[in-house]
């Protein structure tokens, strides 16, 4: 990886201050920080007061780490200046520009990557190498689930100010949550749903405008059944996959992080890890971001594949 970019994070929320680290950590001296929050600023020596086209072509890379409603407008200014783009989860809120952001990022040869940290996951990562061996047999179905209690995601935050929390940023569970339908497309490669359909709501006394709960159903072209459950209702972190194929059950749990293959008369651990950094899969997703800059080659949560799966989600 090239250090000596200038890079440029928008936003300097709790991810924004992540990845802040995560770059100074990888070796990034050129780091540069924009948030209309001065307060979130007022510590840093690398900053940037005001955010425009121009100021934005002093940088070859932007991070994009602003509220979900502002993920497009950020991104464009920051394509129409030629910067490399890394944009967090979820690509928008809605659909307004996003085609138009593609075709400048194309003109503009800009490398995009879409956060999708889980990807980064070994466990996931080692349940994606062996789907795609077709070691489990045909695939029947492809179960997610999240679910943690809204006000314990942001120590120190009050929850019902935060974009989550309002319909406008782009919050609620569907969106903050994209992380699962993600790698529900990611592990039944991309077949095209034939048909979808999303139960949601709130069904708390969550001080929020949005939604607290989903459960969504999507049958793929491939006859393959995919089922994502989330909320912001369980007081205990759960995060967890379930494959069912042919030759048994393939089950992860993110506080365990074993692989297991299960039948009816015995339980394989295939894979497991100890003393996981979470944190990891941050690294690993910036350091893949720019060996694809490195390389000149688009990456594999581009616009477009990040867009086949946020538009489900906002379809409904």
């Amino acid at each position: 990886m090239r250090r000596s970019f200038r890079i440029i994070i928008i936003g300097f929320g709790s991810i924004g201050q992540r990845h802040y680290r995560n770059l100074i950590r990888l070796g990034f001296k050129n780091v540069y920080i924009y948030d209309a929050d001065k307060n979130k600023t007022k510590n840093q020596k690398l900053k940037i007061k005001n955010i425009n086209p121009q100021v934005l072509e002093g940088f070859s890379v932007a991070f994009i780490c602003a509220p979900n409603h502002l993920h497009i407008k950020y991104a464009l200014m920051a394509a129409k200046a030629g910067c490399h783009l890394f944009i967090e989860k979820p690509l928008s809120h809605n659909f307004k520009d996003i085609n138009k952001l593609a075709r400048i990022c194309e003109k503009k040869e800009s490398i995009v990557l879409v956060g999708c940290n889980m990807r980064f996951h070994p466990c996931l990562r080692f349940i994606k190498n062996y789907l795609n061996k077709g070691r489990l047999g045909k695939i029947y179905n492809i179960s997610h689930e999240f679910g943690y209690y809204l006000p314990f995601w942001r120590v120190g935050q009050d929850y019902t100010k935060n974009y989550a929390a309002k319909k406008s940023t782009g919050g609620g569970i569907i969106l903050d949550d994209i992380h699962e339908f993600d790698l529900l497309f990611w592990l039944s490669s991309f077949f095209k749903p034939v048909k979808s359909k999303f139960f949601y709501g709130k069904i708390s006394n969550l001080k929020i405008e949005t939604e607290d709960f989903c459960l969504a159903y999507f049958r793929f072209k491939n006859n393959l059944i995919g089922t994502v459950k989330c909320d912001y209702l369980q007081k205990s972190y759960t995060r967890n996959c379930k494959i069912v194929g042919e030759k048994g059950n393939l089950e992860w749990d993110f506080k365990h992080n074993v692989v297991w293959l299960k039948d009816e008369k015995t339980a394989k651990k295939l894979f497991a890890i100890k003393k996981f950094n979470f944190n990891q899969t941050y690294l690993n997703e910036v350091k893949y971001f720019f060996s694809q800059i490195d390389k000149k080659q688009k990456t594999f949560n581009d616009i477009k594949t990040a867009f086949a799966v946020l538009k489900y989600c906002i379809k409904r």
